[in-house]
């Protein structure tokens, strides 16, 4: 059984999330204790739980501690595979469908049988601290489809917090021929695109168009490319808005940024913030943004590559350090450039 600290590095849900995943791709039992000692809520919340019963559910896993606000829990995956072909789960919060998607998503693709696997998830689609659950059929599937991935997300309801109520319909099929991931050079940008999203009441206020000119004025002075920035209002049990952007090169990379409304945040200042934060990354000369960074590193871990980031993130350091704790000392990083021989003899 591999002991390992929930309070190290970044020191939250994020060791679960990769620890349980690693876990049932190599059929290792884990304890994790300290589990998120430095948030000021230590302990499991109800999307950790939702997380833990999903995957004890399609490994058959023994578990000990599975309870809310639980700092340590045992988990033992009994089946090499999963169970079950498809799953409906309600996190029941405005918890993030996107973080919950992390972990599913390399389980499905590299420990499906032949049906691989379909979810219906409800909860948070947009959230402080996790990325928009767009991010996946934007840049996460896109960019893992060269590694073999075949997966489709559909949002049926957007959902933000505190009542939530998003929905989405996930399809994830088994890789058959793993390849590594290979992302160092950036290239040209050849066009950005975007959505910005709010609830439907919002709409007299204009806020969506406020929030794609606002990020237009900026973009447009730096990249004169071509730019489409969609706007959409949605039914949602809660009020929000969002802007997700994207930039697109010529070596295939996509580049993402991402701002949310808060109280007394305009819809100038969310569209200012994402415009900003996508620049950064541009400017950075990386292939891979920030986000991405944390969340190739369990792929590269098991099929190997190369990737050059905008920033090696504490999160990104975190799942590298929990990667090693299973596979030993496999990853080298020098400046934003992370590289990985990978295990794909385990597969």
């Amino acid at each position: 059984m591999l002991d390992i600290p929930g309070d190290h590095l970044e020191g939250g849900g994020q060791i679960l999330r990769t620890a349980l995943a690693l876990s049932c791709i190599l059929s290792r039992p884990i304890r994790i204790f300290k589990i998120r000692a430095k948030r000021p809520n230590p302990g499991l919340k109800s999307q950790h739980l939702s997380v833990l019963e999903t995957l004890s559910r399609l490994f058959a896993a023994r578990t000990e501690g599975v309870k809310l606000n639980s700092t340590e829990i045992i988990f033992s995956p009994q089946s090499k595979f999963i169970k079950e072909t498809y799953l409906r789960i309600d996190l029941q919060t405005a918890g993030s469908i996107g973080l919950f998607l992390q972990p599913l998503l390399l389980v499905a693709a590299l420990r499906s049988g032949g049906g691989g696997l379909s979810l219906e998830i409800r909860g948070g689609t947009c959230g402080l601290g996790a990325i928009p659950v767009d991010y996946y059929p934007v840049v996460v599937f896109p960019t893992l489809k060269n590694s073999g991935l075949k997966a489709n997300l559909e949002i049926l309801r957007r959902g933000y917090y505190p009542k939530g109520g998003g929905e989405v319909k996930v399809e994830i099929e088994k890789i058959t021929h793993p390849t590594d991931i290979v992302l160092e050079r950036q290239g040209k940008i050849t066009q950005i695109k975007g959505i910005s999203i709010a609830s439907k009441p919002l709409k007299e206020r204009n806020v969506c168009q406020r929030q794609i000119d606002s990020a237009k004025r900026i973009l447009l002075q730096r990249y004169p490319v071509p730019m489409q920035i969609e706007e959409m209002y949605v039914d949602t049990l809660s009020l929000g808005l969002e802007l997700n952007l994207y930039a697109y090169t010529d070596t295939g990379c996509i580049l993402w940024s991402d701002s949310r409304g808060e109280q007394k945040k305009t819809a100038e200042e969310v569209g200012l913030q994402a415009a900003t934060k996508l620049i950064n990354q541009i400017d950075s000369g990386a292939a891979v943004d920030l986000h991405l960074a944390d969340n190739l590193i369990p792929w590269l871990a098991l099929l190997g590559g190369k990737i050059k980031t905008s920033e090696v993130t504490l999160h990104t350091q975190t799942n590298i350090w929990i990667c090693e704790l299973f596979l030993g000392k496999i990853f080298t990083v020098r400046d934003n450039t992370i590289s990985c021989e990978g295990s794909k003899g385990i597969l």
